[in-house]
């Protein structure tokens, strides 16, 4: 079983505005591939997410990044993560939704 990203998620959480402004402006593909190279950067960088998958990593950025930006209605987001829900808005104040991982449904708000 997977662990909670509960400690983990401070270092995506540091690194979100640097996330954000490399995938601003560009294309899904782009994006996607952007999403993947800063996780694996990440996962690279920070020895304290190694027992994390690059994966793992790739898929969490793009649902904090919706979650802080407040894309989507609170209840849509996983009740341990409500709390920071709109918390961190991106700088362009945009609220579109960053489709780099569509794993995630937000709880049916992505129609499949």
């Amino acid at each position: 079983m997977s662990r909670h990203w509960i400690e983990d998620q401070k270092y995506l959480l540091a690194a979100i505005d640097k996330y954000r402004s490399q995938i601003e402006g560009e294309n899904l593909i782009e994006q996607k591939k952007m999403t993947l190279r800063f996780a694996q950067n990440l996962h690279n960088e920070t020895p304290e997410l190694n027992h994390r998958t690059v994966h793992s990593i790739n898929e969490r950025l793009p649902y904090l990044d919706n979650l802080l930006a407040g894309v989507f209605e609170v209840h849509n987001y996983a009740a341990k993560d409500q709390h920071l829900y709109l918390t961190r808005p991106r700088m362009n104040g945009n609220r579109d939704f960053n489709a780099c991982n569509t794993r995630h449904s937000y709880n049916g708000a992505v129609q499949r």
